[in-house]
């Protein structure tokens, strides 16, 4: 499992390390690649491809006549890419991924127990007081789920 956060920059080649905790799941449980691909909250989505393979098992049984299931489809899968870890640890993000997230330069990822996110750092802190502002109200509903 993924869980904790890190602070990295990505280099002039599009590159960020994956953080030796994350590698090590990755090592020990997984192939050391990630598929990556855009998220809805505006960030990067890695995914262990066994993890991948159990998403598209769920999506395949989803009704493709239904707009939303179509469009979540097409957002998700045709943005992305699989990115094998180098020797050093590394993933290469594309730009297209790179200009959609606004990663350039400092990034977080953080562990979200079955798949990394990969934020633009100003977007993160954003996110995280926005959580903050709401937390009575995210308490609650964590709360009514059974949390």
């Amino acid at each position: 499992m993924f869980i904790g956060s890190f602070q990295h920059n990505i280099d002039s080649k599009g590159r960020v390390s994956i953080p030796v905790r994350f590698r090590e799941v990755l090592q020990g449980r997984f192939e050391e690649c990630l598929i990556i691909t855009a998220d809805f909250d505006g960030c990067l989505a890695g995914y262990p491809k066994e993890e991948w393979q159990t998403i598209a098992e769920k999506a395949k049984s989803l009704p493709m006549m239904q707009k939303e299931v179509k469009e979540f489809m097409r957002f998700f899968y045709s943005r992305a890419v699989e990115c094998p870890l180098d020797k050093q640890g590394r993933i290469l993000i594309t730009p297209e991924l790179r200009e959609y997230a606004g990663v350039n330069k400092e990034v977080i990822l953080v562990g979200m127990y079955s798949k990394i996110e990969i934020w633009n750092i100003d977007k993160w802190r954003e996110m995280e007081q926005a959580a903050s502002r709401n937390s009575a109200r995210i308490s609650e509903s964590m709360a009514s789920l059974g949390l």
